[in-house]
């Protein structure tokens, strides 16, 4: 049995790598599709931005043809004023001037701060131009490199999994079966037995039992966690 417990030893090494090279597969996708979806942020965010700019300059727009129209207002107000007849008149006139002149330049304040929002919108879409374009070269590259990597783990677990093929043929059937329960259950299924303490759930060892282990003669299990259990060779 002592050479069953070896065995199993080198299988669950050959699990541990074989695990290792599965994560790695499943994540290299997921860091691209996060990097996808950070480009999809800014690129959303350019679209809100582009609209709303958009939207400030149809509104100067509008703004524009509002001054034009009172100054307009403004120079008919004044000719009207040229042609008073009295002082009541002439005082109407004068309150519409003044209006008219307030309207312009309440306007024209206005327009001046829609083109400073029109030159920070500018600004910003800018930045998030250049941003995603950078984003956009990025996830190209990961995308070959991910290729490239995908294609060396799936040689790497192909030659893994051949290689755990052959040793598990080399396992009696029955302990191969218990070591493939105890992995599913608990990951670790063979541990060593250190100082009369199991190394997989830290728990003492009964005397008898850790007695049995030193011969080496049988597969025992840990009577805490249930896993393969065996006594570490050289043990000080």
């Amino acid at each position: 049995m002592r050479e069953q417990l070896k065995l199993l030893e080198e299988l669950q090494q050959i699990d541990a790598k074989l695990h290792e090279t599965e994560i790695a597969l499943s994540s290299l996708p997921a860091k691209l599709q996060s990097l996808k979806e950070d480009g999809g942020s800014v690129e959303s965010l350019l679209q809100g931005e582009r609209q709303q700019l958009a939207e400030v300059v149809h509104y100067k727009e509008e703004r524009e043809a509002s001054v034009r129209t009172d100054h307009e207002q403004v120079s008919k107000s004044k000719a009207k004023l040229s042609q008073v007849r009295n002082s009541k008149e002439y005082m109407a006139s004068q309150r519409e001037l003044e209006v008219t002149r307030k309207s312009a330049g309440d306007r024209e304040e206005e327009l001046i701060k829609l083109m400073d929002a029109i030159e920070q919108f500018q600004r910003s879409i800018k930045v998030h131009e250049e941003e995603l374009k950078a984003l956009k070269d990025h996830v190209i590259e990961e995308e070959e490199e991910t290729t490239q990597k995908i294609s060396l783990l799936e040689g790497a677990k192909k030659e893994q999994q051949t290689e755990r093929d052959r040793m598990a043929s080399t396992i009696q059937k029955d302990v191969l079966y218990k070591y493939e329960t105890i992995r599913r259950r608990r990951g670790l299924a063979v541990v060593a037995a250190r100082h009369g303490i199991c190394s997989g759930c830290n728990m003492h060892v009964p005397p008898q039992l850790y007695n049995i282990l030193q011969g080496g003669t049988t597969i025992e299990y840990c009577p805490s966690c249930q896993r393969i259990i065996y006594f570490e060779q050289g043990e000080v």
